[in-house]
């Protein structure tokens, strides 16, 4: 993946070459969206970034010409959606880190005029001019991406366009990447070599293919330190810090896009040194939370301990105590071992995708390291050590009935589960599931966003639309009663008491103060906070359950420590879902269902086992491909 630089007061945001924007079962925390910088501050003026050359004043719409003595102009232009951005982190703003990253890349960046613009701070029309305008985003961020590109293209015709990332890699997987014909260049795959190979081309003259795709994965033992000068320039507009340390899964879910990625199906793990060498960089610079960004944080066991090892060793000898939030899979219960390590090196929360409490719609996913056990006592294994699992939970699997709503509510009930939001399911291109919904003709034409809608995707149910929005409604009203989400709380609390429990030594992930002084840089924001204090204020029974629960906080400190954070992230997310569903009807779902009379053989068409092309062992497809159409056989007759 990656990430950016900054400079003295500038930052840099380029969300390039991350090929890959799975969803796991909720956006917010899937790692794409999170990394790649949905959220960002407010940009202070761009300055030169470690330039020898003084660059000259250009206006809107004039064009310098490159002479050896020139400096080379490099704007990245980050244009995330704002409704997404509004509605998904609720006012905290996270690092660009695929921007950090790739400014590190970048061979004698003194030669380089490198600056940022955020289009929801910057307007477009005082960005000035430059040779290279990079742009990158997830799926979601296409609209705006392509309505700035126009407009900068409209003031400064001779320069060149490039685009990569997320969006590229998806557009070109649903064979849809003429989308973008209005870029010079795209770029497909990882990026930390590519692009500094186009830079030494392109300023050389070279001419470059419009599509530049690197199929070959980047070596992470080889990864190199966030950019200095532009984290120390940034780094306190942002919500801790985000780190990447793994990227690859070994499992093979059908609706996941990880496995698609070249060579993704293992674990590519950052050295442990270079890890703990950037953690205590940050916490040097007063970073107290930082998202270990991972495809799955264990799909090697083995590393995963010894990180935690380095960790605990790290912090004995400096003193220093970060709070750590990391991606995983829920097959962590069976290592009690690993647990306490993890705890021990001051992890807080764990996002896990869940997905579904019905064991049917997990075999039809594959989603075997979910379906061989007690879901609920794995949940309750974990938490019973202190940390706050994050569920990612879907709805929409063929496999799913009216009552999988009330069978969530009961799941996350049992297993004491304080967070956890459902998203509806969706086809990413290039996974077993795309190409069965196109197999089967159930795939639907859609804005590839959010746009005005709460839920938008690609896909025909099997479920009828009405029975979808009405069980989707009652979920939420159930959700967000105070007795619901209070009786939660209280199962969370209790399943300390096994004897697990390790108290943090950090003040937690989830900090309230730090939340706060982000919400102020960003009008919508406050005005978010200033709704989430009202529906407390103004609902009696929001307001009762409030103190309830913190009064058990109260009375439960007696025996376990550090139990405010837990409570104060509670009743961020239980506010959160109230801000999100408030007055949800019929009108917020862009959704379809299959139509009266659907031929249900469809349901496992002819053809989805066939070779994909993956760069998978066969032996590991055709497990995955058993355990999915065995459940779906069961949905023909």
């Amino acid at each position: 993946m990656s990430r950016m630089a900054y400079h003295k007061s500038e930052e840099v945001d380029l969300s390039l070459f991350r090929d890959g924007s799975h969803t796991c079962g909720d956006l917010v925390e899937c790692w794409e969206a999170t990394v790649l910088g949905i959220g960002c501050v407010k940009i202070c003026p761009p300055v030169l970034v470690s330039s020898k050359l003084e660059p000259q004043e250009t206006q809107p719409g004039t064009q310098t010409l490159m002479t050896q003595d020139t400096v080379r102009r490099i704007a990245f232009i980050h244009a995330p959606d704002a409704f997404l951005a509004d509605t998904q982190q609720y006012g905290a703003m996270f690092m660009p880190v695929w921007a950090y990253t790739l400014a590190a890349y970048i061979e004698e960046p003194e030669h380089y005029d490198l600056k940022l613009f955020d289009i929801r701070f910057d307007d477009v029309k005082d960005v000035p001019a430059a040779d290279l305008f990079v742009f990158s985003g997830v799926n979601q961020d296409y609209e705006t991406i392509v309505a700035t590109q126009a407009q900068l293209h409209e003031q400064y015709p001779d320069s060149t366009f490039v685009i990569g990332g997320p969006n590229t890699w998806s557009l070109n997987q649903a064979g849809e990447i003429a989308k973008l014909e209005m870029f010079d260049h795209i770029f497909i795959g990882d990026g930390e070599e590519a692009f500094p190979k186009f830079l030494t081309q392109f300023f050389a003259g070279e001419k470059s293919p419009k599509v530049l795709e690197t199929k070959l994965r980047f070596d992470v033992s080889k990864a190199r330190g966030f950019y200095r000068p532009f984290l120390d320039a940034t780094y306190q507009r942002y919500y801790g810090a985000v780190l990447e340390v793994s990227r690859g899964c070994p499992f093979l879910c059908e609706f996941c896009d990880i496995r698609v990625l070249p060579d993704n199906n293992r674990a590519h793990n950052f050295s442990t040194e270079h890890i703990v060498s950037e953690l205590d960089y940050l916490a040097r610079l007063g970073i107290k939370q930082v998202l270990f960004a991972a495809d799955n944080f264990i799909g090697d066991l083995h590393w995963a301990e010894e990180l935690a090892d380095k960790i605990i060793e790290w912090q004995n000898r400096t003193g220093q105590r970060v709070a750590l939030y990391t991606w995983l899979t829920i097959n962590l219960s069976r290592y009690p071992r690993i647990l306490k390590k993890l705890r021990q090196a001051n992890f807080d929360m764990l996002f896990i995708g869940v997905e579904s409490f019905s064991n049917n719609s997990l075999l039809e996913t594959a989603k075997v390291q979910n379906s061989t056990g007690d879901m609920i006592a794995a949940l309750k294994e974990i938490q019973s050590y202190g940390f706050v699992v994050v569920a990612g939970l879907i709805f929409g699997f063929d496999s799913d009935t009216y009552e999988s709503f009330d069978l969530t509510l009961e799941g996350m009930m049992k297993a004491g589960l304080i967070s956890g939001d459902p998203s509806l399911l969706t086809a990413l291109p290039g996974t077993p599931l795309f190409r069965r919904m196109k197999l089967s003709g159930r795939m639907r034409n859609n804005k590839n966003s959010l746009g005005g809608y709460k839920y938008c995707t690609n896909i025909r149910y099997l479920m009828p639309r009405e029975e979808m929005v009405r069980g989707y409604q009652s979920f939420v009203k159930r959700f967000c009663e105070g007795r619901y989400q209070y009786e939660r709380f209280k199962g969370f609390l209790d399943n300390l008491d096994n004897g697990n429990y390790l108290p943090l030594e950090s003040k937690g992930y989830g900090s309230l103060g730090k939340y706060v002084s982000m919400v102020f840089k960003s009008p919508r924001a406050i005005k978010m906070l200033a709704q989430r204090l009202a529906q407390i204020a103004g609902r009696p029974d929001v307001a009762w359950y409030t103190i309830r629960a913190f009064s058990l906080v109260l009375s439960r400190s007696r025996r376990h420590r550090q139990l405010f954070g837990i409570f104060q992230f509670w009743l961020f997310a239980w506010t959160n879902a109230m801000l999100k569903y408030e007055g949800l009807s019929d009108t917020d779902f862009d959704i379809e269902s299959v139509p009266a009379g659907f031929d249900r053989s469809l349901i496992l068409p002819e053809h989805y086992t066939d070779f994909a092309g993956e760069d998978i062992p066969q032996a590991k497809v055709a497990a995955q491909q058993r355990v999915t159409v065995n459940q779906l056989r069961r949905l023909t007759v």
